[in-house]
């Protein structure tokens, strides 16, 4: 099975600009590294990258891996929740891979309109949480939420 190697960021904006209509582009570097069996096995695997301004010590992620629809929630420590910025997902075929080592460009764009109303921001902490889910893999999935009525018998 395949394996992430590194996360990296290709630049990293001096500023970002918090508002309702701006966009701040980034680009991150998933570097991954297949195994012989991924290529000879047409392996496809999903790439999924989160952005998160951390507030603190971070936030434990639990993923709910289903391929294409994979969602990430945390566990939050000391009462304070990590802000999520962004998300992007990559198709990837471990057979169209030349390489054993590959680094993949995802660009994303980060979007700040909406802090908290007691925010001052001056230098914040982001970082990005990628995963890669393969093709053949567990999947998980919430059923939507419903509402019925407790009725107590004796």
């Amino acid at each position: 099975m395949a394996k992430i190697k590194e996360v990296t960021l290709d630049k990293i904006p001096e500023y970002i600009e918090v508002s309702d209509h701006k966009k701040n582009m980034i680009i991150v570097n998933t570097q991954i590294e297949f195994h012989p069996l991924d290529v000879s096995s047409n392996m496809e695997y999903m790439l999924h990258v989160f952005v998160y301004d951390v507030h603190g010590v971070n936030d434990i992620p639990v993923l709910f891996a289903n391929w294409d629809d994979t969602k990430i929630q945390r566990v939050v420590s000391n009462e304070r929740k990590d802000d999520f910025l962004c998300r992007e997902s990559v198709l990837i075929r471990a057979d169209e891979v030349k390489k054993e080592n590959v680094t993949f460009k995802t660009p994303m764009n980060l979007k700040l309109g909406n802090l908290q109303d007691n925010t001052s921001v001056y230098s914040r902490k982001f970082e990005v949480f990628a995963t890669l889910i393969p093709a053949i893999n567990l999947v998980s999935k919430w059923s939507e939420p419903f509402e019925s009525q407790l009725v107590f018998t004796d």
